[in-house]
């Protein structure tokens, strides 16, 4: 018969390997923080379309509240827009079609304005420009440090904390005029951008509040016409 110092040595064996095995897919070492990013500019550089949604949460001194899309990489795009005016809420539709905007409130037809001149509000054809959308946001980001893996969507990402330049963060949320401390997913596999949410500047009284914008339906054969 073993000894009682025997079992307790094997049973400590045991239990030293399980919790090894267990614990290894948990307390794997993540990427570098700058990597993922450089990967996920790059792959976000390759999308022809997408949908997404902003919402803001808390109190925001921004004029856009919210938004539903999609969009295509020429630049067209259509959906929904929530903006704030005089303190109340205002709900809009709007299709981006080359050089025009159709814009539509919550009674009446759409009305028909220059890009140039609509977009001042809110333009979502930048979202996926290579100069002024997702791509340069993720590779001018700074400090970026990965904390973890995190399901978006029912897909693997990696959560990585960054400072967002306000330039390219305008694109996505417009009004920002400063940098966001915020966070953003990125695919596991693909390396796609999925998510993200930043703190935004105080509001007039002190306020604080943030934003999340998501994207999903990435390459998808969007049809964006003009509407009737």
């Amino acid at each position: 018969m073993p000894s009682i110092r025997a079992v307790a040595a094997a049973t400590t064996l045991v239990l030293t390997a399980a919790t090894a095995c267990s614990g290894s897919s948990s307390s794997a070492k993540l990427p570098a923080g700058a990597d993922l990013m450089k990967q996920s500019s790059t792959a976000m550089g390759g999308v022809k379309s997408v949908a997404f949604t902003i919402r803001t949460d808390g109190k925001s001194s921004l004029q856009v509240k919210s938004a539903d899309g999609k969009l295509l990489k020429s630049g067209d795009a259509t959906g929904t827009l929530q903006i704030v005016q005089s303190g109340a809420t205002a709900e809009m539709s709007f299709t981006v079609l080359g050089d025009s905007v159709y814009l539509k409130g919550v009674t009446g037809g759409y009305r028909k304005y220059p890009k140039a001149l609509a977009t001042a509000l809110y333009d979502p054809s930048a979202i996926l420009d290579p100069q002024r959308g997702i791509a340069p946001l993720l590779a001018k980001a700074s400090g970026p440090k990965a904390e973890a893996t995190e399901k978006v969507g029912g897909q693997e990402a990696y959560r990585v904390k960054a400072t967002l330049p306000k330039d390219s963060a305008a694109a996505l949320v417009p009004g920002v005029t400063d940098d966001l401390s915020g966070q953003v997913w990125l695919g596991v596999t693909d390396h796609r951008l999925l998510k993200v949410k930043a703190d935004l500047p105080p509001a007039a009284d002190g306020g604080k509040g943030s934003v999340t914008v998501t994207f999903t339906d990435f390459n998808s054969d969007f049809k964006i016409t003009a509407p009737a």
